[in-house]
């Protein structure tokens, strides 16, 4: 896959961002948050279900039993965090409207991802992209106080 091609899945995920908190913002409407978050639930592990299955195709069931052996409490955390968007984000969209609650969310991708750049991956992180973020954060403040 040519860099040019990885391009687009930000981008399209991006947009799934979106689209998934409004979709479930409408069928919250509907049957209910709680509900909703169930249903995405279960097609989440579904599909893992089905993707480990392909993935490992012989042996599986020998490396599904190794996962209680080698388990940290911080393998949990990732699940956590993308139930609290798939949560949160139809809730805030509610409150404040797509654009304030995904220019927040953007900016707040683009510090966290410049703090584990620098603090995880031990990246130097330029001047340009520091500030860049800042140009979004002011941005996003513009965005949030602005009338209607």
């Amino acid at each position: 896959m040519t860099r040019f091609n990885v391009f687009f899945i930000p981008l399209i995920l991006g947009a799934f961002t979106v689209l998934q908190a409004g979709i479930n913002r409408r069928i919250a409407m509907r049957i209910g948050l709680p509900s909703a978050v169930l249903i995405n639930a279960c097609w989440l592990a579904l599909t893992a279900l089905v993707f480990y299955l392909c993935y490992y195709k012989a042996g599986a069931a020998e490396k599904f039993l190794t996962i209680p052996r080698t388990f940290s409490w911080w393998y949990l955390l990732p699940g956590l965090m993308g139930l609290s968007l798939v949560w949160g984000a139809p809730m805030a969209i509610r409150q404040m409207g797509a654009q304030s609650t995904f220019i927040l969310i953007i900016s707040a991708q683009l510090l966290a991802s410049l703090l584990w750049d620098w603090r995880v991956e031990g990246l130097a992180i330029p001047p340009g992209k520091i500030i860049g973020c800042l140009l979004a954060w002011a941005g996003a403040l513009l965005v949030i106080r602005m009338p209607a």
